[in-house]
């Protein structure tokens, strides 16, 4: 067979490159990868590029449309075993969670700190704390939150999934099944926000406020109809359960977020001790023995 007869994008072998399996279709039968030449074309690139975006990805297109136009929706097809043609809750909070705290980091912290420098005893506080100034507090903030942030509300999800639970523990439902719900809840939250982080970033000032409370609003709407959909609930129902696992909910969160702030002051003051008194004791091995030396008299 010459090389003009050769289709685009067929494989250079009749066996799976993977596992040695001999070739019965477009995909190996035991292993799944897909046949194909070792040293593709460009057209053999593009072509899987466009598959790749089209059709495989546009599960992520439809999924997140779903997830910000319906509430609820997505959850209600994992409850009826309808999974395969959207991307799993965890793979959407984890996208979303992503997406807002890349989003803070680049819109900037919002967070405004007390100027000290008309006020000495405010100033003593922070030193006496391990803080310079108030932009050292500042960058000790943004640094936790965007290194404890993470990790806080990915703990506090299957929090918000048991209040669920507790809430609705007359469905039958078993926890996994709450936490999907709540993985949902949360990437939509996160997407929303970020969007609003992004928008603030050049926005007027007075603008970027108002935007603020979009988030606000439309997570606990989001909440509401999303209650009503997944379990089923009636409109007194979803209103009355949202409202009081929200308020359950923000409590845990402000009190994660004390935690937090605790260890951020505390946590830098033992911190700039250590390292103080690691440098001073470095610094003492560098130098000469007999510059150690404070004789009391002289000779």
């Amino acid at each position: 067979m010459d090389a003009g007869s050769v289709v685009s994008g067929a494989p250079d072998s009749t066996t799976c490159y993977n596992c040695g399996t001999p070739l019965r279709g477009p995909f190996c039968s035991d292993c799944g990868q897909k046949a194909g030449p070792l040293d593709p074309t460009v057209h053999d690139f593009l072509h899987d590029f466009s598959h790749e975006m089209l059709h495989v990805d546009g599960r992520i297109f439809r999924s997140v449309w779903k997830l910000l136009s319906a509430p609820g929706f997505l959850t209600r097809e994992q409850f009826d075993g309808r999974r395969a043609k959207w991307v799993s809750p965890i793979r959407l909070y984890l996208i979303f969670s992503l997406a807002y705290f890349a989003a803070v980091s680049f819109a900037g912290s919002g967070i405004d700190v007390v100027q000290t420098e008309n006020d000495p005893e405010a100033t003593a506080i922070l030193q006496r704390l391990g803080f310079d100034s108030p932009a050292a507090l500042e960058v000790a903030v943004e640094d936790a939150r965007d290194h404890w942030g993470p990790r806080a509300m990915f703990l506090l999800v299957p929090v918000f999934a048991w209040l669920v639970g507790v809430a609705w523990r007359r469905r039958g439902r078993h926890y996994p099944q709450h936490l999907y719900f709540a993985l949902h809840v949360h990437a939509a939250w996160f997407a929303v926000a970020a969007l609003v982080e992004l928008s603030t970033a050049f926005a007027p000032s007075a603008l970027a406020r108002s935007l603020g409370l979009i988030p606000v609003v439309y997570g606990f709407l989001y909440a509401v109809l999303a209650f009503r959909r997944a379990y089923g609930a009636t409109w007194s129902q979803s209103l009355g359960r949202t409202m009081a696992i929200l308020l359950a909910y923000f409590v845990v969160v402000g009190l994660v977020a004390i935690g937090i702030a605790l260890l951020v002051i505390f946590g830098h003051d033992n911190a700039t001790a250590t390292a103080f008194h690691t440098s001073a004791a470095t610094a003492c091995r560098s130098r000469p023995a007999s510059t150690l030396i404070q004789p009391g008299f002289d000779a």
